[in-house]
């Protein structure tokens, strides 16, 4: 199925919402407890009984603020909180406590990764119009095995949780845009440390609003919303799916009505949910229980000097700073966790080349097999640099050190205790690597013969068998130097 719209332009923007990652609700003191039993974080603020004020979290302006000012929005002196009205079985309140009419932010953009002119790599810059802040509503479980046939469960442990909204313009092209947009997102809310941004467990997710309009044309077609998509393959399998449904209806000469839509991947289709409510329909109107949101000058300016670096400034310094190639940066900074890891292991070790490769080719591939995130791993960037170090200083050897990484990832612990206690040191007596180096040449006599008509390559060959004589425990060096010699006698 195509990304694109054929004969019809496509028309994206998106609504993100990420959780901020605070200790407590945005108007309660209601721990937040991912994972807890249902309805165990629950607050009387969170249901609004009578009586009760709601006491807004400081600690999520601040966040809020840090994301508004890393995606280059402007940042409001006054905000409002609003009551947005509708009636779910997750929301207990009957109301949603949120930002419209005076948001937190405006503007800003996104720039993500696209094709220039040639093929060639270049960025697109992505708009955005708001950046809000509002609290979850709770959580409806489906589940026929959970909840019986035909029936609902709510869990309210959600419900309050601080989030951002971030609303895109309509700048993004196709599905494939759409992913790019919201990885760009995820990236810039971890290296800022606003959210976890972890998609399986509802930190992240968006709602997509799609729309097709002939190509030349100024007007915008009528758009349809997918909504609570939390996947980046979902998200883009689901866009895919619902430009076809739109560009079979406009070809057939039907109309695409506005309406919010779900996606079956079993069919590969969306379907029409309700149909779409409009800002109308949900009764905006100022909390009365919270005065506007008053910031300082002072304080974004103080918000503004402590957002760190994001993973394309970090990358560039890589590059720039220690000779990296771009693709190397690129990867190092997938995440918070491994530009910190490297950064912290290139300092200690003072090779950031050397360390790279490690990374990239053993620590890397070792959290593939194991199924596990650098940030769960007990592995530390000082016990990196002092496996790699012993590399360089010849007291174990390349093939041993890499032997380790697996389970220095999976358990932690201390390189050179475990490298001692698995006779893993290297052999560098020279007694012991002469006797060696003399059985292997005595034992291939016709591979000297052919160091001495010429094959100087045949020299690796006999190292691979001094290394293997000693279980791949010779220092590599001091083989090298004891061939050369007996070599050229």
């Amino acid at each position: 199925m195509s990304a694109s719209g054929g004969e019809f332009e496509v028309v994206i923007g998106l609504e993100v919402h990420a959780h901020l990652r605070t200790k407590s609700k945005l108007f309660s003191p209601a721990p937040i407890l991912y994972g807890a039993e249902p309805n165990h974080s629950v607050h009387p603020v969170c249901l609004a009984l009578p009586g009760v004020l709601p006491v807004l979290n400081e600690h999520a302006v601040e966040l809020a603020i840090r994301a508004a000012l890393a995606m280059n929005c402007e940042v409001h002196q006054r905000s409002i909180f609003a009551r947005k009205n509708y009636f779910y079985p997750d929301l207990p309140k009957g109301y949603q406590i949120s930002q419209y009419e005076e948001p937190l932010a405006t503007g800003g953009w996104v720039d993500i990764p696209t094709q220039g002119a040639g093929g060639a790599a270049s960025k697109k810059r992505v708009r955005l119009t708001r950046i809000h802040m509002e609290e979850d509503a709770g959580k409806s479980i489906h589940d026929d095995a959970i909840a019986g046939a035909d029936a609902t469960l709510v869990d309210l442990n959600r419900a309050g949780v601080p989030l951002i909204e971030i609303v895109s313009e309509p700048d993004i092209r196709s599905a494939e845009e759409a992913t790019d947009y919201l990885r760009a997102i995820r990236s810039i809310l971890r290296f800022t440390d606003v959210s976890d941004a972890d998609m399986e467990k509802g930190h992240l997710r968006c709602d997509v609003n799609v729309s097709l309009r002939p190509h030349g044309s100024d007007e915008y077609g009528t758009r349809t919303e997918l909504k609570n998509l939390n996947s980046f393959r979902f998200i883009e399998d689901a866009v895919r799916a619902e430009i076809e449904r739109q560009s079979e209806t406009l070809r057939a000469g039907g109309a695409v009505r506005q309406c919010t839509l779900a996606y079956d991947p079993q069919s590969g289709r969306t379907s029409v949910l309700r149909i779409k409510e409009d800002a109308d329909d949900y009764r905006y109107f100022p909390d009365p229980d919270l005065i506007p949101m008053l910031l300082a000058p002072e304080q974004i300016e103080r918000v503004r000097s402590e957002v760190p670096e994001l993973a394309e400034q970090r990358a560039e310094r890589f590059q720039h700073e220690w000779g990296l190639s771009e693709q190397d940066a690129i990867q190092l900074t997938a995440s918070p966790a491994i530009a910190n890891f490297f950064q912290a292991a290139a300092d200690r070790h003072g090779a950031p080349q050397t360390v790279a490769n490690w990374i990239l080719r053993d620590v890397m591939q070792a959290l593939k097999e194991l199924e596990m995130a650098l940030d769960d791993s007990p592995f530390s960037p000082e016990a990196l640099a002092q496996l790699i170090s012993m590399v360089d200083e010849g007291k174990t050897t390349v093939k041993s050190a890499r032997g380790l990484i697996a389970e220095l990832v999976e358990s932690g612990g201390d390189p050179e205790s475990l490298i001692a206690e698995r006779g893993l040191a290297a052999v560098s007596d020279a007694g012991v690597l002469e006797r060696a180096v003399a059985e292997v040449l005595a034992e291939n006599p016709e591979n000297v013969e052919l160091f001495h008509s010429g094959e100087k390559k045949v020299v690796n060959f006999l190292m691979g068998q001094v290394m293997r004589k000693t279980q791949g425990k010779a220092d590599p060096a001091a083989v090298r130097e004891i061939l050369a010699r007996e070599l050229g006698k």
